[in-house]
């Protein structure tokens, strides 16, 4: 006889987890936001921020390739400050998209990593494929000896994750790691909304900056574009990866 309007454990189980992954969600994006911002609050997630900062520099690196240029080398450092070392992009676009890749880059890839890392059997994938992308980096282009110690070992702690890892914890990390990848430009917004900086005793323009003087309109208006560009990602990578699939039919 058939058994009308029960719910199984299994399913019940299954809404429940996916009610507190949407919460650890939201708790990791106002985490990513507010800790950057108080007195010691990167300390919490400094491999995340690390990581975060390996990916900007990354994406410097990556849009100088696909302007025609060369990315000779890349430096992260322990104030989670780095440098990414191309030239040989001879053009105002160019320049202005090297500088706006290391802003935007990451946030594109997070919203990705979100999607493809929201599911327990895809995520371990998402861990190695960055862990893979960071050891290749450090092979590569990674030349400082700090970055070289602390690239290699969050690539290599990512890649036993993703081996070996529990499943809810890959899925958690794969969902912070991308948080961080879109909110990075939000936790440097002091950054993002300054003309220049010093650096060794040096005045260095900001990305914004060199994005104002390529192109046109002044270095905030690029920042708070920026800005709500990463958040729109990732508001619609949660659209996508969490909400999305609880108004899909059944299968």
């Amino acid at each position: 006889m058939p058994h009308l309007g029960t719910v199984s454990v299994t399913d019940s189980l299954t809404t429940a987890s996916q009610d507190e992954l949407k919460v650890a969600f939201f708790a990791a994006v106002v985490l990513s936001v507010v800790l950057p911002r108080i007195p010691y609050g990167r300390k919490v997630l400094y491999p995340f921020a690390l990581l975060a900062t390996w990916a900007h520099e990354l994406g410097h690196g990556i849009a100088a390739i696909l302007m025609g240029g060369r990315f000779t080398k890349l430096e992260v450092y322990p104030n989670l400050g780095g440098t990414a070392y191309s030239s040989g992009v001879r053009n105002s676009f160019g320049r202005a998209f090297v500088s706006a890749g290391g802003l935007l880059g990451p946030a594109f890839v997070g919203g990705l990593i979100i999607i493809a890392g929201s599911r327990e059997e895809t995520a371990p994938f998402v861990l190695a494929a960055v862990a893979i992308s960071v050891l290749i980096s450090v092979v590569l282009v990674l030349r400082n000896q700090f970055g070289l110690l602390a690239m290699s070992a969050i690539g290599i702690t990512l890649a036993l994750l993703a081996w070996r890892g529990p499943e809810l914890g890959r899925l958690l990390i794969a969902q912070l790691i991308g948080i961080q990848f879109c909110l990075a430009s939000w936790g440097t917004l002091d950054y993002m909304f300054t003309k220049n900086f010093v650096r060794g005793g040096q005045v260095i323009n900001s990305d914004t900056q060199n994005i104002s003087e390529e192109l046109i309109l002044p270095y905030w208006f690029w920042g708070g574009c920026i800005a709500g560009i990463s958040a729109l990602i990732l508001a619609s990578s949660f659209y996508i990866a969490w909400v999305r699939p609880e108004f899909a039919p059944p299968s």
